[in-house]
């Protein structure tokens, strides 16, 4: 059973850093390498845009909060999207009770709701999974890509769940114990030495954090980077206002 436990210790420590260091390399390059540093050789802010820079602001903070360009379309997506992503954030939050300590009293208290808001997340989540067959223009341009992240998110947000019940919960002090101990620099030197984090022995632990180490890996190369890449769109932070000021060409500095 030692062999065992070292194998799993191993595995589940060095898979977190490594979904960690590919997350994080990975978006790094899609945000500044692909984002930011490629030119816009034209003026071509989404109309009707803001002629100043604060309008700007204010349209794209209007997207982001309360997805008002999303409410143009299907209210269905509207209102699932719009769900699925401020669920998706609290239980994000909620989560942070397991890396600091003392707990902020707004964390603890997104605790006494994190099964009612886990059930909504698996709902809206559902829901746009059942959209992508059943709308025939979405099934036109779903691929595989858009259902493996939605079951992915879905594996996560069910072995969640299924660890609010006692059968399956697991030591919350271990938890704790251990995700904080994966913070600790020394501890990525200790997996080198094969000295990993001991790791709880609950199993749907265990395949919950490997789930969202491979959502991790996963990340920059999906449609999932709309998150950093909206910032860097064109349409949506160009100023209009060719009319007032000239755009220069950036192939054409220098």
């Amino acid at each position: 059973m030692g062999g065992i436990h070292f194998i799993i210790n191993m595995a589940i420590g060095s898979l977190i850093y490594l979904g960690l260091t590919i997350f994080l390399a990975g978006f790094i390059h899609k945000v500044y390498n692909v984002y930011y540093k490629t030119p816009q050789p034209l003026k071509i802010p989404q109309t009707p845009q803001s002629t100043s820079l604060g309008g700007v602001i204010l349209r794209m903070a209007g997207d982001v909060l309360f997805f008002r360009s999303l409410s143009k379309g299907t209210t269905l997506l509207f209102y699932t999207g719009w769900i699925f992503h401020v669920t998706f954030f609290l239980l994000l939050q909620r989560h942070l009770r397991y890396f600091i300590t003392p707990v902020p009293s707004c964390v603890t208290f997104l605790n006494q709701a994190a099964l009612f808001i886990g059930i909504v997340l698996l709902i809206a989540l559902i829901i746009l999974l059942v959209r992508r067959f059943i709308d025939e223009r979405t099934r036109y341009i779903t691929n595989l890509s858009d259902v493996f992240v939605l079951f992915l998110i879905m594996g996560i947000v069910v072995t969640g769940i299924m660890m609010r019940f006692e059968p399956f919960r697991p030591d919350i002090v271990d938890v704790k114990g251990f995700l904080s101990e994966l913070m600790v620099p020394a501890t990525a030197f200790g997996y080198m030495t094969l000295h990993p984090a001991t790791a709880p022995s609950s199993l749907i632990f265990i395949f919950h954090l490997g789930l969202v180490a491979f959502l991790l890996m996963y990340f920059p190369f999906s449609k999932l980077m709309h998150s950093g890449g909206y910032f860097f769109s064109p349409t949506r932070n160009m100023i209009n206002n060719p009319r007032d000021v000239r755009y220069v060409n950036p192939w054409d500095k220098g």
